[in-house]
């Protein structure tokens, strides 16, 4: 059976950090265009990760309290990417000719 709450704290934990650090990662001065474009690869998969376990979660039987804590982490990931994806924008301004890389190939599994 899937411990729906384990995996909800560790995701709420993530987040927490993940709220506290990326706003001060984006405004250090000296953040490089690839850093910044790495950062959002990695927000954009922990927000897909995260929509997929809002799929799942409602695909099961559960209180409505477990899908919305999921929704509201959605949310969270969500929008740090999106923060991400607006800082690369930012610094491809300054860095005319650097785009994003293309998306990955999905992986079946």
């Amino acid at each position: 059976m899937v411990q729906w709450l384990d995996i909800l704290r560790e995701k709420n934990d993530l987040a927490e950090q993940l709220s506290e650090k990326i706003p001060r990662f984006f405004a250090y001065p000296a953040l490089s265009l690839d850093h910044a474009m790495r950062l959002h690869i990695l927000l954009e998969k922990h927000a897909d990760d995260m929509e997929k376990l809002v799929e799942q979660i409602g695909e099961v039987d559960l209180p409505d309290a477990i899908y919305e804590a999921a929704s509201a982490l959605d949310a969270i990931f969500s929008g740090l990417a999106a923060i991400a994806a607006s800082k690369v924008a930012e610094l491809q301004k300054k860095q005319p000719g650097v785009e994003f890389p293309p998306d990955p190939a999905p992986v079946n599994g």
